[in-house]
């Protein structure tokens, strides 16, 4: 009774023709329809409570004694275009197969598309309906029928054309960047090293080699300036037949040069240096009572070279030398009957030797 009453209300007489000024225009002339023999339907997106296999059934009954297949699926949402090019590819497969496919619009409303059969023109309905999915599904029985009927004489009746529009023409790329100028390399300076190395040392001929450590601490400058501060600490042992003395050197330098290109796996630097060195002594047989302990000063000036050979990123492998000319210096006497005997008596040109490691910042 409810598909009678609904095929009344769409299928009833064609409403008279609207005014010239009001015809919806049709883009271009459809090409010649065949008639309907398939039709495949889908549902474009979610339709709680209407499924494939609900509609199917309904769809068919109004269509059997037509002779007209039909099979009903899902689709997933998509543009127009892209369901238009799908219903394009899907009517090929067969002669005389119409696509329609249904896509909810708002939910009130609901849009019926159809490709009919032979062309490539598309055509949509707006329907407005808010009631439940049996009910659905019957309207859409009368209007899949009608419009199967109609398709070969023509456009259906109440739907309009869907035409894709041209893609607009991509914007013009933009003018590629200019490449930055290439500016030269800029030296981030100043460097900062600082090393520890073994220090050796020549002090006299009774006393020919003092070993010890040492601490240096420089600062290159961006003009390869280097200024840096040493410290030290040396023990050995005066060799006396009657007065043999243990040896004790704090040796504090200033040392001012060039340095070589650091980036280079092996560089150096030539400075000069600037020595104060405090030496203290101190007999090694206690029964020498004629001889006391005591500390003094000497000063003195020279030339140094370091040898860097780069390791690991800021680690480098330091071996030094140095000769130091004595301004002033020590000296260590013993009275002996009346006459004095020297027994620590330093050479006026002394030399150093340094190995160890050396780390730049």
């Amino acid at each position: 009774m409810l598909s009678l009453l609904l095929s009344t209300l769409v299928l009833g007489p064609a409403p008279e023709p609207a005014p010239a000024e009001t015809q919806p225009e049709t883009p271009g002339e459809p090409a010649e329809l065949s008639a309907v023999e398939d039709i495949a339907f889908a549902l474009v997106g979610e339709w709680p409570g209407l499924e494939p296999a609900q509609l199917e059934p309904v769809l068919a009954s109004n269509l059997v004694d037509l002779g007209i297949e039909i099979e009903v699926t899902t689709r997933p949402a998509g543009n127009v275009f892209v369901q238009l090019d799908w219903a394009r590819t899907l009517g090929a497969q067969r002669r005389g197969r119409a696509v329609f496919w249904l896509v909810r619009r708002d939910p009130e409303t609901v849009q019926l598309f159809v490709l009919p059969p032979g062309t490539d023109l598309g055509y949509v309905r707006d329907i407005a309906f808010a009631g439940g999915p049996d009910e659905l599904a019957e309207l859409l029985a009368v209007i899949v029928r009608g419009a199967a009927e109609s398709l070969q004489a023509g456009p259906p009746s109440g739907m309009r054309g869907v035409e894709p529009q041209p893609d607009p023409d991509p914007p013009p790329d933009p003018d590629p960047d200019p490449d930055p100028p290439v500016l030269p390399p800029v030296d981030p300076g100043p460097w900062v090293h600082v090393s520890v190395s073994y220090l050796g040392a020549s002090l006299s001929s009774n006393a020919p080699w003092q070993h010890g450590a040492a601490v240096d601490v420089g600062l290159r400058l961006r003009s390869r300036l280097d200024v840096g501060l040493t410290a030290g600490w040396g023990t050995g042992l005066a060799r006396d037949a009657l007065s043999p003395l243990q040896l004790h050197r704090v040796p504090i330098g200033l040392t001012l040069g060039y340095a070589f290109d650091p980036d280079r796996r092996v560089s150096g630097r030539i400075l000069a240096t600037g020595v104060v060195e405090a030496v203290s002594w101190q007999p090694t047989d206690a029964s020498d009572l004629e001889l006391a302990g005591g500390t003094d000063l000497r000063v003195g000036l020279g030339v140094r070279g370091d040898l860097v050979i780069k390791l690991h990123a800021g680690l480098g492998l330091l071996l030094g030398g140095s000769v130091v000319g004595w301004l002033r210096n020590v000296r260590v006497d013993v009275d002996e009957s009346g006459e004095l005997r020297t027994v620590l008596g330093p050479a006026p040109v002394g030399g150093e030797l340094r190995a160890g490691l050396e780390y730049a910042f």
